[in-house]
């Protein structure tokens, strides 16, 4: 029962990572293709284990959901910008 709670914690902060990463404006900054290269493999992989979890039933730990979140935390501070999650300024 708390293997599926994991497993939904998990499913949904990598679907949450997945969309941020899509949904951002890159309005007013210089386009590098390394940096869209690193987002489309994120996304790729987000979205990627989230199908994982949801067909394949592997068993999600405490570790995997709290790594799951703490991903969604960084990208959604960062505002799904990659290049800032590389090179903080603080």
């Amino acid at each position: 029962m708390i293997e599926l709670l994991f497993q939904m914690i998990a499913l949904i902060a990598y679907l949450l990572c997945g969309v941020r990463i899509i949904c951002f404006d890159p309005k007013g900054l210089r386009h590098r293709h390394g940096y869209s290269i690193l987002a489309t493999i994120l996304i790729a992989s987000f979205i990627g284990q989230s199908i994982h979890i949801l067909f394949f039933k592997d068993p999600v730990t405490l570790w995997d959901a709290i790594f799951a979140v703490l991903l969604t935390v960084l990208i959604w501070r960062s505002k799904g910008n990659v290049a800032k999650l590389i090179w903080s300024t603080t």
